[in-house]
């Protein structure tokens, strides 16, 4: 589980650090305005739309003809690595085409995708049970996080200084080191987690055509959607914060690492508590601390030191937001293939990745439309008005994303024991050798002709009864 999680140290490298610097470098350091920025963006995000759906197929497409997840992972890998460092060696090739600029970043995203649909699809088959998912996902963050920090300390600055100076010899650099760390980072990642078994009927009625209409598909894609749109809006906002509403550029760097060393500690802490509580309570836990941390570092603008301990504090709540999603996903799909008789795991992982991916590049789109229509000048002393927009977006956006994600995981009453429940219930329609316990007396008892589910036993009405109300079909209902 842990080889298979340091394959996110990698992805946050290049994708995290492109997500938290990349409209700032095509504004600060690239001189683009606004708007130009913003469409790129938001092309890139329409792109998002398409790539996850194609890397799924492909990936279907690899399964099929005996290639697994890792063996996807590691062919993806190069390619991504040498795309991300283009766009980073941009400024000192002198290139300023819009064209030019708007197809190397496709070229990473797509390259991206094909990474990370067999990577995040491979969580569904590192485990089955809901409370070492809860720990898949604490592992994934945390190295996530230490990547955050690697991205705090070198490429944010390095971007920094590239918009002031207008030198960027040592931008590239830090592009092509970073696009290196990420391929040998994800190679390793794909060799050490080859231990990992394909799941019992892993490839039975996949597709990247899911159950739109399902609730708990519903439910997820709307997660996805906030957890994409609004939260990170803190993170982009914190260059345009601190150059221009607190007038203290240097204070970046130190936020960013007060906001990850934050998500350490909610790693630690979210990860000891998935074992005891639901996913989906940890998970409203976790926005609602992120809420509390923003409305307290609204507070404490004119006061330095306030602002690193409630960077801290939305870091420790981020740590929820951004981690548990996954372990609640693979979960989802269980939900899913128990309703259905389908398993839709590669389907639904490229499903959320695609409204996360898009949802994120829309919200960096939104952001540089609405600087652009309050009238930010780069480099320039802003307006009353555009700071206070800066303040809106940084604060106001993820305030509202973390209030509507409490109101959507009131919906979602999966727990740990209705889980491990629906995973013996599927166990036995798929013909499992040893009957679950709590369902023999019943299976015993059944008499009459019965049905073939997916290939298992034949089970009588008066089975699949018992089954259902061992498994509290209605509160699953719910979810």
């Amino acid at each position: 589980m842990i080889a298979y999680s340091s394959g996110n140290f990698g992805k946050a490298l290049v994708f995290g650090g492109a997500d938290l610097t990349i409209l700032y470098l095509l504004t600060d350091v690239l001189g683009l305005s606004g708007t130009r920025a913003a469409g790129m963006l938001l092309f890139a995000a329409l792109g998002d739309l398409v790539f996850d759906l194609l890397a799924a197929r492909l990936v279907l497409a690899c399964r099929a003809a005996g290639r697994g997840y890792r063996w996807t992972v590691a062919v993806a890998a190069l390619p991504c690595a040498a795309a991300f460092a283009l766009i980073y060696a941009m400024p000192v090739l002198g290139v300023q085409r819009i064209a030019v600029l708007t197809a190397a970043i496709l070229v990473f995203r797509s390259a991206y995708a094909v990474v990370d649909v067999p990577h995040n699809a491979l969580m569904a088959q590192v485990s089955r049970d809901s409370r070492a998912r809860g720990r898949v996902s604490g592992y994934r963050l945390f190295f996530s996080t230490a990547s955050a920090l690697v991205v705090a300390a070198v490429l944010t600055p390095v971007v920094q200084q590239a918009g002031r100076t207008q030198q960027f010899g040592a931008l590239a650099g830090t592009g092509i080191v970073i696009g290196l760390a990420f391929a040998m980072t994800m190679l390793l990642c794909v060799w050490a987690s080859g231990g990992t078994g394909r799941a019992a009927n892993a490839l039975r009625g996949d597709s990247i055509r899911v159950p739109l209409g399902d609730p708990m598909v519903l439910g997820m894609g709307t997660l996805a959607l906030l957890t994409g749109f609004a939260m990170p809006c803190f993170g982009r906002m914190l260059l345009y914060l601190g150059s221009y509403v607190v007038a203290r550029p240097g204070s970046v760097p130190l936020l960013l690492t007060a906001l990850t060393l934050g998500q350490f500690g909610g790693v630690l802490a979210w990860t000891t508590l998935a074992h005891r509580f639901a996913t989906a309570r940890l998970l409203a836990a976790g926005h609602a601390v992120s809420a509390l941390g923003l409305l307290l570092f609204g507070c404490a603008l004119p006061w330095p030191a306030g602002q690193v301990a409630c960077a801290a504090l939305i870091g420790f709540g981020f740590a929820s937001v951004f981690m548990l999603p996954w372990g609640l996903l693979a979960d989802a799909i269980d939900v899913v293939e128990w309703r259905h008789g389908r398993r839709f795991e590669t389907g639904l992982f490229a499903f959320y990745l695609v409204l996360v991916k898009a949802s994120s590049a829309a919200s960096t789109a939104m952001i540089g439309g609405v600087l652009n229509l309050l009238g930010y000048v780069p480099g320039a002393v802003q307006p009353e008005m555009v700071r206070i927009g800066m303040v809106a977006l940084g604060l106001g956006v993820p305030l509202a994303g973390a209030a509507l994600a409490l109101q959507l995981l009131r919906r979602f009453t999966l727990d740990h024991g209705r889980h491990a429940r629906l995973l013996r219930t599927i166990a036995r329609r798929q013909g499992a050798t040893e009957p679950v316990s709590g369902l023999k007396r019943g299976l015993a008892k059944s008499s009459g002709e019965g049905e073939i589910l997916a290939g298992g036993d034949a089970l009588s009405a008066q089975a699949r009864h018992s089954m259902s109300r061992s498994i509290l079909a209605p509160a699953a209902a719910r979810s």
